[in-house]
């Protein structure tokens, strides 16, 4: 967590850069739109996987076939542990990168 001191300071920098050079501070907002539909995408892509794997299911429940159904709910399993590990995959490592980042960036000024 940042100080409140720290949190002015970022908004002063902030403002700054904007006043300096909007289109650049803009490109940052474009990124991480980007970004958003992305995971938008993925998200859509993960719902989209398990609907069928779930009703996949179903159906060979309902014509008893238990081997089918078995696989068609082991595949739905590996989807949900996939996406729940690639979440945490993505939060340790963005959590990582910032810690990094503003490790590097408080070196720096000191040396």
């Amino acid at each position: 967590m940042l100080s409140d001191h720290e949190r002015e300071t970022l908004v002063e920098l902030e403002a700054r850069l904007l006043a300096d050079d909007p289109t650049w501070a803009m490109a940052f907002d474009a990124a991480s739109r980007r970004v958003s539909r992305q995971q938008a995408f993925e998200l859509a892509f993960h719902v989209v996987a398990m609907t069928v794997c779930v009703a996949l299911t179903g159906l060979m429940l309902a014509v008893h076939a238990p081997g089918p159904a078995l696989f068609f709910a082991a595949v739905a399993a590996t989807l949900l542990w996939l996406i729940r590990r690639l979440r945490r995959l993505r939060r340790t490592g963005e959590a990582r990168s910032s810690r990094s980042g503003s490790g590097s960036g408080s070196s720096s000024p000191g040396a």
